[in-house]
Parts: structure tokens; C-alpha cells; sequence
């Protein structure tokens, strides 16, 4: 059984209980908004080269500058909301999202828009990073399964409309509307957040800032994402990646000898002596790394391997989202009824068991065999994500879930990182030691087996974090 209080905490019911659903939905539509700006901008990368007339390495900065901003700045955010509180930081978060969206859709140049994007991003950190704080804090535990299965769907769900709603609000409107979208929903959902967002117990607490910690955070996680984006770009700059990786330890051991030295450290390096709460998010970041490790590949292996249109490798896409999406209420449902710490454990078993298998059907290119180890996928996904999330934040006590649940967010998008990384790391190497420059010079066979030792790797990472999920 999971503890979900101190014991020394006295037996008070969750602020904002009563109206639990309400803010649930709050930030639910928060967090779908936040997720389909990862996916959503990709899409309209053509049309703004031609619009703004810039190139490529230009525009693409508008797409990963988003997820560089978010993985550098989410723990900052969750380090001050034990002093600012859940709700007001959402609230704040909301309020700079909705305005630096209506900046990004008035751009008339890529430098000011790539500016509203990183403030943007900042936003969305924000509003991430205590996104599942506040759904621990307002659901006692017999309905905190089903809530985080609700999160879990909503991410799900970003992620398949995200392409799609971007292609067609481009073609229909023009690509400044993918930003504006934005605004009219932010400006509804904050009036909604004044009337019933009140999970904050105390006043803002004034207390000693740790400036230098939160400069070296910021600097560790930015190298970080930069070293790790030199890999997901060929051809791969081994030089650029050790001069970021070089900074990224010499501001890491900076940052923790920081942190062991001050009262009120930004990220309280104890947490992380936990087993509890260490080992769950090491298995978070091996099953994130795995997934991305599958969607980087698949619509490349759906392209030249079977040979499929975009837009049937479109609706192929949508097969692992929507299980994830169908079955996560469902899943988080049965973690209630029967609260198990074992449940994080036999998803990512399963998970892992379909990537090795969907390595084999990549193989040996058996269309139908793969299509069912996508749903079995998407629906095991359910089994794990959602209830990994809860033994994560049940480990620490109420006045560092805050910091735990941006955790939870930096540790998603640094797994993305992570996986689109290595994905095009071992595509890369395995062309380079046949021979071949791109993937266009291999053949189907060849392209299949590379496709399908990508997979294998990623079943195994699945099965190292189950490793870490399991309990004696």
C-alpha cells in the first residue's frame, strides 16, 4: 500500500475538494494546451520559412527552443512553489502562456517570434510544473489513480491532435493561428482559474532565494539540452557535443556542491537518496527514452521500409495514443479499486515485452503483428505511466511536491530528448558501419533490420526500468 501523508500531518481534508473535478478539468486544458504546442508548430515549419523568409536552422529553433526552455526552467518553478504556492504559480504560468501566444501570433520576424517562444515555454513551465501537484493535493488517494489516468489521456491526446490540428488550421487560416488559438481559450480558463483555483493554504512566504543554484540549473539543463540535440541532428557534431557536454558536468558538480551548502537549496539533493522516489524515476526516464525511441523510427520505417503514403503513416500514428487514451481512465479506475505499488511494474514488463516484439515484426515487416503490438502497447502504457506517477509523488512529503511534480515534467522532456536522440544516434551508426550516407541509398531488407535492433534496444530499456519498478 502507498502512503500518501506523513504521519505527522494532521488530518486535514484537500483544499478545493469539493470542487476537485472543476480544477481537474482546469488543468487538464492547461496541460493539453502546453503538450500540443511540442507537436503543433513542426507541421507549419515550411510555411514560416517561406512567410518570414528564413531557413531552416532558423525555423527549427521556434520547435526545439520550446522544449530546451521547459527542460532548463521547470524545477526552478518547482522550487518556488512551496514558497509561491500550486495555484498561484499555475495561475502566472496561464497568465504569461496566453500572452506570449498572442505575441507569437502578431510576429512579424523569426527573431520576435522565437522571443515570444521562449517566453512561451517559460509558461508552459510554469504551468506544467505544478500541473500534477495540484491534482495530488485536491484528490484524496482512493481517486488519485483515476485523475492521473485523465492526465495521462490528456497527454495522449496532445499528442495525436497536435500534427494534425497544425496542418489544418495552417491550410484553412494561416500559420499565425496556431498560436492565437491560444489566447481565447487561456483568457477563458483564467477567469475560471480566479473563481475556483484556491488550493493555496497560506500567504506567499518570503524567504531566501538561492540565485547562484538557480543559475547553475538553468546552465546545467540547457547544456544538457544542447548536447543532446547536437546528437539528433546529422550529421552529428562529436565536437559541439563535448564542448556541451563538458559544461553540462563542470555546472552539474557546480550546481550540487551549491545546493549541499545552502538552507533552502532549489532541488534538495536528499530526495534523490530515496529509493522510493530515485529508482521510479530512473524507470520514468528509461520508458520515455524507449516510446520516443519508437516514434522517432516508425515514420521512417512505415516510408521506406513498407513503402506507405504520409497520410496512412498518419492514421498508423494515431494507433498508440489512442489506446493510451481509451484505456488510461480505465487503468487509473482499477488503481484505485485495488491500490498496488505493483502496478508500474507489470506495465513497463508489458511494454517492454511488445517493443522486443515489435523489433521481430519490424524485421521481418509483418504489417498485421505490428499493428497489434501497437494497441497492446499503447493500452499497457496505461497500466504504467499514470501509477508510476503517483509512487513518485507519494514518495516525497507534501512540501516537496511541488519541486516533484516539475521533476516529473523535466524527466518527460528529458527522456524525449533522450530518445529522439539516441534514435537517430543508432540509425546513424548502423548506416555509417554498412556504408551507407543516408537511408535512402539502403534497401527495405537492410533498412528493416536497422529499424528492428532500434526496437530490440528499446524493448530492453523498458526492461531495465522494471527492473527498477520492481518490489520484493
Amino acid at each position: 500500500m502507498i502512503e500518501t501523508r506523513d504521519s505527522n500531518q494532521p488530518d486535514l481534508p484537500p483544499l478545493g475538494y469539493n470542487t476537485r473535478h472543476i480544477i481537474l478539468a482546469i488543468v487538464l486544458v492547461g496541460l493539453f494546451m502546453c503538450v500540443l504546442d511540442v507537436q503543433i508548430v513542426a507541421i507549419a515549419l515550411p510555411t514560416l520559412m517561406q512567410s518570414l523568409g528564413a531557413g531552416i536552422g532558423e525555423v527549427q529553433w521556434i520547435a526545439t527552443g520550446y522544449v530546451i526552455v521547459v527542460l532548463a526552467t521547470v524545477l526552478l518553478f518547482g522550487s518556488l512553489s512551496h514558497s509561491l504556492g500550486n495555484g498561484r504559480l499555475f495561475k502566472a504560468g496561464l497568465l504569461l502562456f496566453t500572452l506570449s501566444s498572442l505575441g507569437c501570433g502578431l510576429s512579424q520576424s523569426i527573431p520576435e517570434l522565437i522571443l515570444f517562444r521562449i517566453l512561451q515555454a517559460v509558461g508552459a513551465s510554469m504551468l506544467m510544473g505544478v500541473s500534477v501537484a495540484i491534482i495530488i493535493q485536491v484528490f484524496p488517494p482512493g481517486e488519485q489513480g483515476r485523475a492521473m489516468g485523465y492526465y495521462t489521456a490528456v497527454i495522449a491526446l496532445g499528442l495525436i491532435v497536435g500534427p494534425s490540428a497544425g496542418g489544418f488550421i495552417v491550410d484553412l487560416l494561416s500559420w499565425p493561428f496556431i498560436f492565437l488559438v491560444n489566447v481565447p481559450i487561456g483568457l477563458v480558463l483564467l477567469v475560471c482559474t480566479l473563481r475556483y483555483l484556491t488550493v493555496d493554504r497560506d500567504p506567499p512566504a518570503v524567504q531566501h532565494f538561492d540565485y547562484h543554484g538557480a543559475f547553475f540549473l538553468i546552465g546545467l539543463m540547457a547544456s544538457l539540452s544542447l548536447a543532446l540535440n547536437t546528437l539528433s541532428n546529422p550529421p552529428i557534431r562529436l565536437d559541439f557535443f563535448g564542448i556541451w557536454s563538458g559544461i553540462f558536468l563542470l555546472l552539474l558538480i557546480a550546481f550540487v556542491a551549491r545546493e549541499r551548502s545552502v538552507d533552502n537549496p532549489i532541488l534538495p539533493i536528499t530526495i534523490f537518496c530515496k529509493r522510493s522516489f530515485l529508482l521510479p524515476t530512473i524507470s520514468l526516464i528509461l520508458y520515455i527514452m524507449a516510446v520516443f525511441l519508437l516514434l522517432t523510427i516508425q515514420p521512417f520505417y512505415f516510408e521506406y521500409v513498407m513503402g506507405l503514403r504520409p497520410s496512412h503513416i498518419g492514421l498508423i500514428a494515431l494507433i498508440l495514443p489512442l489506446s493510451m487514451l481509451f484505456a488510461s481512465p480505465v487503468f487509473g479506475w482499477l488503481y484505485d479499486r485495488y491500490r498496488s505499488s505493483r502496478y508500474p511494474f507489470i506495465g513497463i514488463v508489458i511494454v517492454g515485452s511488445a517493443f522486443l516484439g515489435c523489433g521481430a515484426a519490424f524485421s521481418c515487416m509483418d504489417f498485421g503483428l505490428i499493428i497489434a503490438l501497437f494497441i497492446i502497447g499503447g493500452i499497457s502504457r496505461s497500466i504504467y505511466q499514470g501509477p508510476n506517477s503517483i509512487e513518485i509523488m507519494t514518495a516525497l512529503p507534501p512540501a516537496q511536491q511541488g519541486i516533484g511534480s516539475s521533476l516529473l515534467t523535466a524527466l518527460q522532456y528529458l527522456g524525449i530528448l533522450l530518445g529522439i536522440s539516441f534514435a537517430t544516434f543508432l540509425m546513424t551508426a548502423q548506416l555509417d558501419v554498412a556504408g551507407y550516407s543516408e537511408l535512402t541509398d539502403a534497401g527495405p531488407t537492410f533498412l528493416a533490420a536497422i529499424f528492428g535492433n532500434c526496437l530490440y534496444i528499446a524493448g530492453l530499456l523498458c526492461l531495465a526500468g522494471a527492473v527498477c519498478e520492481y518490489k520484493v
